[in-house]
């Protein structure tokens, strides 16, 4: 057994910078096999080495980009920290909070979190803010200052400012553009005015 895993082993050694993000369901299926093969170990070595071949085989098989695992939140952190998001865009969310909902320190978290949205925790909700209120502005008749108390901004310049920041106008003209159906035609109209 000894030379099995000796064997085993500089083929699954991989340092940080060439490691493979896995999916979810694979990382559960090679933690399930490890774990069986530890079972196994002071019983049954045969069964054991298989269970570790097979995790080997699978680990190899991931055919995901080539990308860090380690530094990423998990799938159900991840799915934990937007539901959070989600249920307090009408209030104040801050990273320390975030962080808490997970257990997590708060340098940690936002290191995480950008490794795994590609932005910061701020910049997500504002965009999970706007994109919210998007939705609101195109379903309802609600004044932009009922919107932006809604969705967590202190006052309406406020989100007139965040939401001009990532959508290129102001809330009301593209409220207004969309009302009218040209939004897609603002949108290029917006483009060629910052390529100026």
């Amino acid at each position: 057994m000894r030379a099995t895993l000796h064997a085993v082993t500089p083929a699954t050694a991989v340092d940080s910078q060439t490691q493979r993000c896995i999916s979810d369901e694979t990382y559960d299926g090679v933690m399930q096999l490890l774990s069986e093969a530890q079972a196994h170990l002071s019983i049954d070595r045969d069964s054991a080495c298989l269970c570790l071949t097979r995790a080997l085989v699978m680990m190899q098989k991931s055919d995901s980009p080539l990308k860090s695992r380690h530094g990423c939140l998990s799938s159900w952190q991840t799915k934990r920290v937007v539901d959070y998001i989600d249920t307090n865009l009408d209030s104040s969310i801050r990273t320390n909070q975030m962080a808490a909902v997970l257990s997590l320190s708060v340098s940690y978290f936002s290191h995480a979190f950008k490794n795994t949205f590609g932005v910061t925790p701020l910049v997500y909700v504002a965009r999970r803010r706007i994109e919210s209120a998007r939705q609101i502005m195109l379903t309802t008749d609600s004044s932009l200052t009922d919107i932006a108390h809604s969705h967590g901004f202190c006052d309406q310049s406020h989100f007139i400012r965040t939401f001009r920041r990532q959508i290129g106008v102001t809330p009301q003209a593209w409220r207004r553009l969309c009302d009218a159906g040209l939004w897609s035609t603002g949108t290029r109209y917006m483009d060629s005015l910052h390529k100026q």
